[in-house]
């Protein structure tokens, strides 16, 4: 078979070997349109040649006016290369990127969901993208909880109540967690392993984080049966955060610091009397936004 681009003789198949053009096979409607083609051109050269060697000009372009033009087929065909590039072009890198990472994160959520302390024990620093993304999400979910709580027990809500009980609460909120972050890195730095780094603790923490999440997602649900339930787990699971997590995201190390460093004991300690100094700095505002169901 022949290239019609560039002539080169080439085997089977739909595109050229050399030049990657398309093959036009026999049986296709634009062959067919090109034998037509080429066999009306021949009959006309025929008459030309016939008109002037009997100096018949006038009636050769008699002819040449009836001669029928050449209109391509009505089918979807494109241009050789563009269509052998389309048809080669890649999917789109940045949703390629987006289903990979969320491949991972859900990876990262299923194995904290199921086994929670055996995931933050084997987490390391390379999860810290994917324990920041716990972490938002914890932010979001808790203050939604509370107002959804609140708006289906009052049977409504003023006017600018989202932005007090959801906005604002999300910044106090995105601050405390930072801070029980970094006590709890505090902690394993004094009494567990000196050598740990801030991301690797993050990293655990967050993979603490999706039974919590998922809590926060069920309290939604029972608002439709009963909203005192709905109330109980959202500061149930704010309360479990806050006393549970640092104390599970410091034995998920090995002690390191034999006849030296802080007690355990005295390490979550200090981890909750810090707490409690923070809510105390954050204002009433944050005490009443807790207790106020």
């Amino acid at each position: 078979m022949t290239c019609p681009i560039c002539r080169y003789e080439t085997g089977d198949g739909k595109y050229c070997k050399k030049c990657g053009a398309r093959l036009i096979i026999e049986d296709s409607p634009v062959f067919a349109a090109m034998k037509e083609q080429a066999a009306t051109s021949e009959v006309y050269s025929v008459n030309r040649r016939s008109a002037s060697s009997k100096g018949e000009i006038t009636h050769a372009r008699q002819i040449e006016s009836a001669l029928p033009v050449y209109t391509p087929p009505d089918i979807p065909f494109r241009a050789a290369g563009r269509q052998h590039a389309e048809e080669e072009e890649e999917p789109n890198p940045y949703w390629t990127s987006l289903k990979l990472y969320g491949q991972l994160y859900g990876d990262y959520f299923l194995k904290g969901l199921r086994h929670p302390f055996g995931a933050a024990a084997g987490t390391e620093s390379g999860q810290f993208f994917n324990a920041i993304v716990s972490m938002v999400l914890y932010v979001v979910l808790f203050p939604l909880a509370l107002y959804a709580a609140l708006h289906h027990e009052l049977q409504g809500l003023p006017e600018g109540a989202f932005a007090d009980l959801v906005l604002k609460p999300i910044i106090w909120t995105a601050i405390f967690l930072f801070l029980l972050n970094a006590f709890t890195f505090a902690a394993v730095k004094l009494s567990f392993n000196p050598t740990a780094k801030l991301k690797e603790v993050m990293a655990r923490f967050g993979a603490l984080l999706p039974i919590f999440l998922v809590l926060y997602v069920v309290s939604f649900l029972f608002l439709f049966l009963n909203g005192d339930i709905s109330k109980v787990i959202i500061l149930l699971s704010f309360i479990s955060t806050v006393m549970t997590v640092p104390l599970f995201v410091m034995t998920s190390y090995k002690r390191r610091m034999v006849g030296g460093g802080l007690d355990p004991l005295y390490a979550i300690l200090l981890v909750y009397v810090a707490l409690m100094l923070v809510i105390v700095i954050l204002g009433s505002s944050m005490i009443e936004y807790i207790t106020v169901l």
